[in-house]
């Protein structure tokens, strides 16, 4: 091979092993960043899986913003203080997204987080106050982690500290599934709400003051929608009206151990058109601790023939 050749082949390898994979870049967040200088680093700066630092101590008030991308939001214990009338943070159409270590004011009836087809997510040791709903991603979802969030009073709309709705029925998670573990909510109207399809691990919440229940599991009237695969377990509810409500889930799978409910009304109530699938379930039911009436979950629903 002639000099200049090998130069030049030299040259390339060099080249391909300075450029390598393209690493995630840190953006900081100036502490008198306003919302909209905000939006404009998660539009224009941003590209997935870029690290969004905010400051410590900083707030930030009339926020409002919206992200599509697959961001790490990395909070240090910053304030986001929302306008009163418009959701905080808005996630949308978002796959491999983390949001942790904020606080949110929502300052209104409207919600902390909230977002719809979000996917591979992470909402983490976050705080999440005065407002409608804390966490709320509707229409469908897959493979989330919320873990380790501080939500209180959520009573000016739905009320709902975390809600998760996938009526999709295209959309069950098959591979993947959710978990839901180690948050603390308290003075809201439903602590966990759980709609249409859910697959995945409800695990060591402690939920007080639940003004209509504790945790809910609405699922849907429909046959074999609303299908519910998982385990609700070590969760503790005080302070509630009702502890656990099963109101229309399509139960596949259920382990439902370890949880201690203090309740005023039923500590575990079943709705009229819960029902245990006719086609195989499986029923785990060990070790919980209820101070009231609860249903064994035995009987099938009102829609099964």
């Amino acid at each position: 091979m002639g000099k200049s050749k090998l130069s030049i082949l030299i040259l390339l390898v060099a080249l391909g092993f300075s450029i390598g994979p393209v690493s995630a870049v840190d953006i900081y967040v100036p502490s008198t960043s306003t919302n909209q200088d905000i939006q404009d680093i998660l539009d224009i700066n941003a590209t997935d899986g870029d690290n969004i630092i905010f400051n410590s101590g900083a707030t930030h008030t009339g926020i409002h913003l919206n992200c599509s991308k697959a961001l790490n939001f990395i909070g240090n214990g910053a304030t986001l203080v929302g306008t009163g009338s418009n959701h905080v943070l808005t996630i949308t159409g978002s796959s491999g997204i983390t949001i942790r270590g904020l606080t949110f004011n929502v300052n209104g009836y409207k919600n902390g987080i909230t977002g719809s087809e979000v996917f591979n997510a992470k909402i983490e040791n976050n705080t999440i106050k005065n407002g409608g709903d804390g966490i709320n991603i509707f229409r469908y979802y897959r493979n989330l982690t919320i873990n380790n969030n501080t939500i209180t009073n959520m009573s000016t709309s739905y009320g709902d500290g975390i809600s998760l709705v996938n009526h999709n029925a295209t959309s069950n998670e098959t591979t993947t599934s959710t978990t839901v573990s180690n948050n603390v909510i308290d003075d809201v109207v439903y602590g966990i709400f759980l709609g249409g399809n859910f697959k995945g691990n409800v695990t060591s919440n402690t939920i007080t003051d639940a003004g209509t229940a504790g945790m809910n599991i609405t699922g849907k009237k429909q046959p074999y929608q609303g299908c519910l695969i998982a385990d609700i377990t070590s969760n503790t509810i005080t302070s509630s009206n009702i502890g656990i409500s099963m109101e229309n889930p399509d139960v596949i799978y259920i382990n439902l151990s370890n949880n201690d409910v203090t309740s005023t009304a039923d500590s575990l109530l079943k709705g009229i058109y819960f029902r245990m699938d006719p086609n195989s379930y499986t029923k785990i039911m060990n070790s919980n601790t209820y101070n009231n009436a609860w249903d064994d979950l035995e009987e099938n629903g009102a829609y099964w023939p």
